[in-house]
Order: structure tokens, then sequence, then C-alpha cells
């Protein structure tokens, strides 16, 4: 019974890691710039907060849900000003280093990062719950079928970066530094988008709201 909750949040974990969005978009930036492990663990900060998330859906925890949905606006406009500014810094990003020396610090701001901005979207719970609903995964679930869950979705999210970083450093070597430049400003340009979109839509719904 529990492998059967296993498959369901790797399912889920699949679902929610396809669409790559912005984390995505810093995920393929890394890879190039920096390699494999810069870029997985850039995708892997988005897995820690997706993690994060399905944890509060899956146990009802009541008092991080409502301080989430309280606040989700201001989390949205924060989330979509850091997300813009890394479009801004990867559009100025022209040539790659020849030799690239990760240090464990550059490392963990990439996870750091990349979770930062993943958390900063609380409406990711809703999403969970849809897919709870649509995965006909109801409020009796056990504490071992919760874990398996949660297991399951930290592994079907992981594998999707692994893959998606894994692919892109494949084609690293054969990349021009014209092609890199213009990746930068396709990349860049799509996450500085997305980031003002947030900030837009948060903006909105605090005035609405009469925040």
């Amino acid at each position: 019974m529990i492998w059967d909750y296993v498959v369901r949040g790797i399912l889920i974990g699949l679902i929610f890691g396809v669409p790559a969005g912005a984390i995505g978009a810093l995920t393929i930036q890394r890879t190039l710039e920096k390699g494999f492990i810069a870029g997985f663990l850039t995708g892997a900060g988005s897995s820690a907060a997706d993690l994060l998330y399905s944890a509060v859906g899956i146990f009802g925890i009541s008092i991080i849900s409502d301080f989430l949905t309280q606040y989700q606006n201001v989390f949205q406009i924060v989330g979509g000003v850091f997300i813009a500014a890394l479009g801004i810094s990867i559009l100025h990003k022209k040539v790659r280093t020849a030799v690239v020396q990760e240090t464990k610090g550059s490392l963990v701001f990439c996870f750091l990062s990349s979770f930062g901005t993943a958390v900063m979207n609380p409406a990711t719970i809703l999403s969970f719950m849809v897919a709870f609903a649509a995965f006909e995964i109801g409020g009796d679930v056990s504490a071992a079928e919760g874990a398996g869950l949660i297991l399951g979705i930290l592994a079907g999210t992981l594998g999707w970066w692994f893959a998606l970083s894994g692919g892109v450093s494949l084609f690293r070597e054969k990349i021009t530094d014209r092609i890199y430049m213009w990746l930068n400003r396709i990349l860049g340009s799509f996450m500085m988008i997305f980031g003002i979109v947030m900030v837009i839509r948060g903006g909105f719904a605090a005035g609405g709201m009469g925040v």
C-alpha cells in the first residue's frame, strides 16, 4: 500500500517537474555556465521547496498553510523581484570562463537561491491540493503513506532535474560563446518577464484585498 503512494508521488513529482518555468531556465543557464552539479543543485533547491509544500498539504499543517495563504501576495512580490533580478544578471553574462572550479559556497548558493525562488511562490501548495485530488489522495493518509508520498514526490522532481541538467551538460562543450550569449539573453529575458508578471499579479491581488 505504501508503495502505491510512492508511485503516485513520483507521478506528481514529474508532473510538477516538467513544467520547468523560471527554475528550469535557471537550471539550464547554470548547467551551461558551471556544469552538471551546479545545474542539478539548482533544480534540487526547487525540489526541497516542493517537499516542504507537499508536507504541508499532506499532513494539513494549518498554522503554516494559513500563514502562507495570508501573506501569499507579499511572498509573490518578493519572489518576483528576486526572479527578475536573477534574469537581469543572466542577461549580462556573455562568455563562460574556460575552466570552472566551483567552491562549496557557490554550489550552496545555487541550491539556496533556487529554494528561495521556489518557496516564495506559496500558490504551489494549492497546485499540490489539485494534484492530490486528481490522484484521489484524501485526508485519511497515514503517516507511513504520507511519508511514502513525499518520498515519491522528491524522487520524481529530482529525477526530472537530473535528466534536464544531464541532458544540457551533454551539449555544453559544443555551444560556442556566441550561442551561449544568445541563450543567456533568451533565458534571462524569460526569467525577467516571469518575475515582473509575478510582481504585477501579487500587487494587484494585494491591492484588491486591501493589503
